[in-house]
Parts: structure tokens; sequence; C-alpha cells
């Protein structure tokens, strides 16, 4: 099980036009090496750095080598909306009930610590300009009564177990005037929001910056266009092999950083990490047209979301489509057909800015930084955990493994300071010295939910994945019944074949 070899263009990768793109260290791989990353996304770059800037002083460093199956950063992270947006308040009822009030506010305090990482790693390297980095104030915007009475209530149901002084909820606030919610957020017919920090990065720009950084260091072979194809367990000496399409590779611990795709090498992930299929677009705009990134909310499942990425590019990156989505959730869930656009997608987004945004006079039909088939609008497959928190730590009963994945489509706020985690555990494995950097002494430790024990894994084997997502399906349809679903623009079309990445029906 491997990503699709031809997946439709992202803006994100076609207009970085990265030297690193297709790129291969060596024409041959080593025969040996200390640590094997598999996956070059934002879990393997940054899993790469931590382990650089862990052993940077001292006299020995780890020899990593990097294998992608694609071109680099070709999967999720190259695919996603750029959001660096924290749940600093919405996901308080769900994860308080399971976690009570203290573990949510240790969910909450892990996410939002990305923003100062961001900031403080990006500073330092100087590569914060370079990657788009912006830090601000995002929005949740109630369209509807329904989408309101929820915000509103994890708003109010965490200020009631914080204090309005509490940490997080003190930097989130309510515009509850709907004149006001709709000037600020420009999102036409908003009827309340709620406000929180926030950032935005070009994603696929911060990774090749990221492997740019540890190639410098001549400790890190970067392979592209190279799947690997099984991993074995440690034998007697201590060595782990990886076969790949070019041939095998010793190693003496493997990070497994493929998100979706984990359960191709890890079978027993196979029930925990499953498919879903997203998709964004690039819509051209004047220079800082929209004010903040944001969200729009109708329901528990049908959103869009967006930010505006700086001059000289000044696009609109747009996401969601959910109005869309809903009325077949097949066609997103457990689906990896990112050589696909969805039907009637394209569309939605070129008419979004025109029915949604205040001010907009562009027209009826925006246009797109590129082509429709070009880079202008995507699908890309990202994972999703079937208790909605990622793996991350040592794979139980296979000494030498270790993995980061499932992260759910909130991988950004998410993956930098759970890369930071595991790297100790693969250094220790290693019996490698190490110093933490200054960088992480700071932040928050993995939140609980997110660790790995054998325990997790074999109670999760036993959950009904199927039936879980037969129930999403469900759900999905008794959006689609609803008003917001059912304009000309999101109800489904007629079906004359769907439509390829290169613009071919079939």
């Amino acid at each position: 099980m491997l990503p699709i070899d031809n997946p439709t263009k992202s803006y994100w990768i076609e207009a970085a036009e990265s030297p690193l793109r297709n790129f291969r260290s060596s024409d041959e791989l080593p025969k040996e090496t200390d640590v094997v990353i598999v996956g070059s996304g934002y879990t393997g770059a940054s899993t790469a750095y931590w382990l650089q800037k862990h052993t940077e002083n001292n006299a020995r460093q780890p020899k990593i080598l990097m294998l992608e199956a694609r071109d680099i950063c070709g999967g999720a992270t190259g695919r996603n909306g750029g959001q660096l947006r924290p749940h600093a308040y919405s996901r308080y009822p769900i994860w308080s009930s399971r976690f009570g009030a203290s573990g949510a506010l240790d969910l909450i305090k892990h996410e939002m610590a990305h923003l100062p990482a961001f900031k403080e790693l990006l500073t330092s390297e100087g590569i914060a300009e370079e990657v788009c980095l912006k830090l601000g104030e995002t929005f949740d915007a109630a369209m509807t009564e329904e989408a309101w009475t929820r915000l509103k209530g994890a708003y109010e149901a965490m200020k009631s177990d914080w204090g309005e002084d509490g940490e997080v909820i003190r930097d989130c606030r309510l515009i509850e005037d709907p004149k006001e919610a709709e000037e600020f957020t420009q999102m036409k017919g908003c009827l309340g929001a709620v406000v929180h920090p926030a950032g935005q990065v070009w994603p696929y720009k911060f990774v090749h910056a990221l492997l740019r950084i540890c190639l410098k260091t001549g400790n890190l072979n970067l392979q592209s266009n190279t799947p690997a194809s099984s991993v074995s367990d440690r034998d007697a000496d201590g060595w782990i092999t990886v076969k790949t399409s070019r041939g095998e590779v010793r190693t003496k611990a493997v990070v497994h950083a493929t998100n979706r795709w984990a359960a191709h090498l890890l079978p027993e992930f196979d029930n925990l990490i499953s498919s879903a299929r997203g998709t964004i677009a690039a819509v051209k705009a004047p220079e800082g047209f929209i004010k903040h990134t944001g969200a729009q909310h109708w329901d528990s499942l049908v959103n869009n979301y967006h930010n505006q990425l700086s001059p000289p590019y000044n696009t609109i990156m747009v996401g969601g489509a959910q109005a869309v989505l809903v009325h077949d959730l097949r066609q997103s869930s457990r689906n990896e057909r990112e050589d696909q656009q969805f039907e009637g997608v394209p569309e939605f987004y070129k008419s979004w800015p025109k029915s949604d945004i205040i001010g907009w006079e562009g027209g009826e039909t925006a246009q797109l930084g590129k082509g429709d088939h070009e880079g202008g609008v995507w699908t890309g497959v990202e994972s999703r955990s079937i208790d909605s928190f990622p793996f991350v730590g040592a794979v139980p009963d296979r000494e030498g493994h270790f993995i980061a994945s499932a992260f759910t489509g909130h991988g950004m706020p998410r993956i930098l300071l759970s890369t930071a985690h595991i790297t100790p555990l693969v250094l220790k494995s290693l019996n490698f010295e190490f110093t933490s950097p200054a960088l992480v002494k700071p932040y928050p430790s993995l939140p609980k939910p997110f660790l790995l024990t054998e325990e997790r894994l074999k109670e999760l084997q036993k959950v009904d994945g199927q039936a879980m997502f037969e129930e999403s399906v469900r759900n999905g349809k008794e959006s689609a019944k609803k008003w917001f679903c059912q304009d000309e623009r999101s109800r489904p079309k007629a079906k004359e074949g769907l439509v390829n990445g290169n613009g071919k029906a079939h």
C-alpha cells in the first residue's frame, strides 16, 4: 500500500520550484546507516532536524538515510492548507469529557506552544521570511445558529472551568455582534465569531528549508522516489534490514514518518490509521485582501478555511468544500485517489470569493493561481486515527522502530514538538550522547493521548473501524440534507466520468 505516483499538482509544490524536489544525495544507497527515516514530509524532516540539533555539539552525530516513495515532501505536507492553527478552545468539551479539564488543557497547551516554537526555530535559522511565516489572529465564523451554539458553547465551557484569565482562554475572545463579526471575518452572513492566536506557513518550503539545513551537515542522505517495501526486526547483532526498490540498507533504527501509510511497513496499524482525501485551491486575490486566517462553520462537519499568502504570491489558499463532499463521504473518507479532483469542487472554489467574502470585486468566477490541473486546485491524502490522536513513540514489540503518524489532518500545530519527543528515544536506542537544545526545553511534554503504548495499540485493534466509517457516511448524508448543502454549487452534479489530475475524463 503506497501512495499513487501521479497525484494532482499542488500550488505549494509547483510555485516553490525547489531544487530538492527530486533530489538524491547519491546514486547508490548506503549499505549501512545509523537511522533510516521513512517519509520526507513535516514529520520526517523535523525528526532529522532534531536528531542533528540534539547532537550538534557532540563529537559524533548519527548518519541518517531518508527514503521518500515519491518526490520530496510530495505527500500531505505538500498538499495541506498552510494553517498553523491550534485548537485553542473548540475541542475543549470533547477532550475534557474524555480526559478531564487538566487533560484537555494539556492537549491545548501543546498545540499552542507550536506558535512560539515555530517563530523561535525559523528566526534562529533565518528562514522565517523564506517560508512565509505569519503569526496573528484567526477566527471561527459561525454561519448558522447551530454553529454558533457549538462554538460559543466550547468557549464558555473552557472559561467556566479555568476562569476568564485562565491559560489560553484569556487569549481567546468572542465577537457576539453580527455586524462586528461580519466586518472582522469578512464572511458574508457571519452571526458571531471566536477569535484566537494562530499562524500560517508555506509547509512545503518549510520542510525543504529544514532538509537543506540538515544536508549541509553532511549527515543526511536524502533519496527521492525510493519506496521502502519492508522492514525487519532487529537481528542478534542489532541490525534492521530495510528493503527498497533500489536495494537493501542495514540500520540500527527506523523512524516511521509516513502518516497515513504507516501500515505499509507496520501492519499492526492497518485498522488504526485510515485515509481521508481533502482538497485545496489557490485563488488569485489583491495584495492584503484577507485580514485574518479563518474558518467558516455551518455545522460540525461542513466548513471552509482559508489564509492569504504574502507578496509576491497573494493567493488565497482555501480548503474544506465540505458542503460538496458530505453528499458522499465515500469519495473522501478511506479514499486515496489523489490523482483525481472531486466532481464540482473546482467550480465551488471559483465561486467562493464572490459568494462568501465581503468586498470581493473579482467577478463571479475567481481566477486560480495556476490552471485547474497545474496546481490551481488539488487533492491530497491525510490520515485519520481511530481514536482521533496520533501515535508517537517506540513501536511495541519492535525494538529499534519508532513512529510519529496519524495526525488526523491537524499536524501543523502538533508535529514539531512530537518529533522532539521521539528524538531522545531514538538516540538512546543508538547509545548516542545528546543534549536537548534550548528551543525544546521550555515547551510542554507530549500529551498522554499521543503516547503509543502496547495497551493502547491492543485496545484500538479491537475497535470496529468499518462501523465508524459507515456512521461517518450516514452523518455526512444528514448534513447534506441541510439548506447550506443544497444550493446549486453544492449539490451533486450529473456524473459524466471522474476527472483525473490531467483533466481527462475516464
